[in-house]
């Protein structure tokens, strides 16, 4: 059965959801890939290169569901995250939240899709233009802007449930390890539909 969430306003490494404002932890791993099976709460996930890694779902891990989406979903009043490379005349995607997961990493703080990235997070505060979206997003006392162009990925997230991870599934796990090296799953985006994570 899908969920509705609190309001979320950071992702917390140490947490099983997307919860509170906090800087990311050291200790924080994203997976990103593919479902090749679920064992009850054990999923292996297939990388980009190839190799494999086993992640352990808990009672407090959340799944959310990312689907398709366009530049034109963009409204005044949505909050998004986008992830760039300063000083790179291009944004690499973008995601959409549901009113239920507004608030997801508010602010601005480095990502690791590659060497430079940052992701922004914040509340719709100026948006121009038909083709090219110019976006500013506002968090707390401060403002970031972006131009989007119409071949930039964007995906919306909202509550998902386990059953949507079945193999093929393209999926972003964010873990934390334990002493003894295993990877505990706080939060699982999976793609529904084809649709590959932005995050």
């Amino acid at each position: 059965m899908i969920r509705t969430l609190p309001v979320l306003v950071a992702l917390l490494a140490a947490a099983p959801a997307l919860a509170q404002p906090a800087k990311p932890d050291p200790a924080t791993h994203r997976f990103r890939g593919t479902v090749e099976s679920r064992d009850g709460d054990d999923l292996r996930i297939v990388r980009p290169g190839g190799s494999t890694v086993t992640v352990h779902m808990g009672p407090k891990t959340q799944v959310y569901a990312a689907l398709g989406a366009r530049l034109r979903d963009i409204k005044p009043e949505s909050y998004l995250t986008v992830i760039d490379v300063p000083g790179a005349a291009r944004v690499e995607s973008v995601t959409l939240y549901s009113p239920s997961e507004r608030g997801f990493a508010a602010g601005r703080q480095p990502w690791d899709t590659e060497p430079g990235a940052t992701l922004t997070g914040g509340w719709v505060a100026d948006l121009t233009g038909t083709g090219t979206r110019q976006v500013t997003l506002t968090y707390g006392d401060q403002r970031s802007a972006f131009a989007i162009t119409p071949d930039t990925p964007v995906t919306q997230v909202a509550p998902g449930e386990k059953a949507l991870l079945v193999p093929g599934a393209a999926v972003t796990v964010f873990t934390n390890a334990d002493p003894d090296g295993a990877h505990d799953a706080g939060t699982v985006i999976v793609g529904r539909q084809g649709t590959v994570p932005t995050l």
